[in-house]
């Protein structure tokens, strides 16, 4: 691989960094069968009803593993801890078949048991426990299967079963309180926790009880929010996968980029809950406002695109809206302002600091506001206290950008659902029935129809309007073989082995 010319002390940073914070080197014997991952967004903990952040979906998946798992290609649904499922139409059921010899990594077996109880802690989750509702109960009449039984039909319940919200434990917590439990968590999957932190460092180390093969013995985590040290570290071979790269910092890793297929969508919701955003035509305007071009021209370096709608494309069964999204249009944004109650002096948009991306696209929003005569006032918050403005409509404008994390449309429209309509506040009984009518269409035309449904509600209400659609970015080492990460970057660290570099 060719690679780019660091300075010295760059180098040097980058070392005495991973050095510090590893409290190993290149010279230790378990090194060649570490993987060293860097990252600069913050881990959201074990809890899967928590958790927001893909390095934390990453995390999860590979710890706490689903039924199910998503195939590489972002289309294909692939066999985990269930090696068949089936669905009964007329009883509306779903059958899940047990892979033979799955244990926990504390080596207790995982039965029937443990899924029907993962179930109910599904459900009870305040993020994504509506996306459970459709089931009715989980039973079982041998030790080999689950049975899912749906209140109302149901034709994707196994794209949900890929998601690391569907994470199978050990009934009862293993005997502890859950929040015991959520501090050092057994699951069925590839690795498990040695030690852990939020915005620190986390330990994995292969689980001596997992069903499949695992390549590296260790996966050290290690957050590293400034791109020249995480590109030093990735040059000297300190580390092996840097995730999520910004395109802003794409350029200090030269040819070790890999670029994904666009999959995440960048937008800005209003809050509609409260004045002064309540009111459509504030919000049209402030749309029109938005410099789309610019944007994808300067905050994503050529890794960007203009979106279709609110909803990712290039999943199964999407489909573009047919009411046009507010275009940037400066005489059509001030014609809207006029039609408005009032002008706000000033509005707060909040977004999470340690992504430069959406500093980036920040500021070019404060000057598209400043058009308007309003004063857009920038609140860059830490991953956390940004999730709790987010989650809990205390803003007036969120910025942010997500994407699936599984191949299938119903996923967007599962976390359109979740996210109080992205964080804008407006009704989601509506997004609940498209919701649930998509799950129990039964060809691709129905469910196309209901996804044009609500892509046309983002453009016609302007509850959250979509800036631009842009590709995952990772950068990864000479010596890292097998890395297949799905269009939306996730990917198995079992599936990887270490060569030289």
């Amino acid at each position: 691989m060719r690679r780019r010319t660091t300075t010295l002390s760059a180098l040097v940073s980058g070392l005495l960094l991973l050095a510090a914070l590893t409290g190993c080197t290149a010279g230790d014997a378990d090194e060649s069968q570490t993987l060293h991952v860097i990252r600069a967004e913050s881990f959201d903990g074990w809890d899967p009803d928590k958790a927001a952040a893909y390095a934390t979906y990453q995390t999860l998946s590979n710890v706490e593993e689903p039924l199910l798992t998503f195939g590489s290609d972002g289309h294909s649904i692939t066999p985990g801890i269930a090696t068949a499922w089936n669905y009964d139409a007329e009883a509306r059921t779903w059958t899940f078949t047990l892979r033979d010899g799955v244990a926990f990594s504390d080596g207790k077996p995982l039965t029937p048991q443990d899924v029907i109880f993962s179930a109910t802690v599904w459900a009870k989750g305040k993020n994504y426990g509506s996306l459970y509702k459709n089931i009715a109960a989980v039973t079982s009449d041998d030790p080999h299967s689950v049975v899912f039984h749906m209140s109302t039909p149901d034709t994707t319940l196994p794209v949900l079963m890929t998601w690391s919200s569907s994470a199978i434990f050990p009934k009862d917590f293993g005997g502890v309180n859950e929040s015991t439990f959520w501090q050092k968590p057994v699951g069925a999957g590839a690795f498990a926790i040695e030690s852990w932190s939020t915005g620190g460092q986390t330990v994995l180390v292969a689980n001596p009880h997992y069903y499949g093969k695992v390549g590296v013995r260790r996966v050290v985590i290690t957050t590293v929010t400034d791109a020249n040290q995480g590109a030093a570290l990735l040059e000297s071979g300190q580390a092996d996968i840097s995730e999520y790269v910004t395109p802003q910092d794409a350029a200090a890793y030269g040819s070790a980029i890999k670029a994904l297929p666009s999959s995440q969508i960048e937008h800005l919701s209003f809050n509609t809950t409260r004045a002064p955003l309540d009111d459509v035509h504030l919000r049209r305007a402030i749309a029109h406002a938005i410099d789309t071009p610019m944007i994808i021209k300067g905050a994503f370096k050529g890794y960007g695109e203009a979106a279709a709608g609110i909803i990712p494309s290039g999943l199964a069964n999407g489909a573009a809206p047919d009411v046009p999204e507010p275009s940037f249009d400066l005489a059509a944004a001030k014609a809207e302002l006029a039609q408005a109650a009032a002008t706000p002096a000033g509005l707060e948009v909040v977004y999470d600091a340690s992504n430069q991306t959406d500093k980036n696209v920040a500021q070019i929003l404060k000057q598209n506001l400043a058009a308007l005569g309003i004063d857009l006032t920038l609140a860059p918050l830490e991953t956390g206290t940004f999730l709790d403005r987010a989650y809990g409509l205390k803003s007036d404008l969120v910025l942010w950008s997500y994407g699936p994390v599984s191949p299938d449309v119903s996923d967007p429209l599962a976390w359109i659902s979740g996210t109080s309509w992205l964080f804008s506040g407006a009704d989601t009984d509506r997004i609940v029935a498209q919701f649930g009518a998509y799950t129990a269409a039964q060809d691709p035309a129905a469910r196309q129809d209901v996804v044009r449904q609500v892509q046309d509600d983002a453009a016609s209400q302007v509850l959250a309007a979509p800036i631009a659609q842009f590709q995952v970015l990772d950068a990864v080492g000479p010596r890292v073989r097998g890395f297949a990460p799905a269009p939306w970057g996730m990917y198995a660290w079992s599936a990887i082995t270490l060569g030289k570099g």
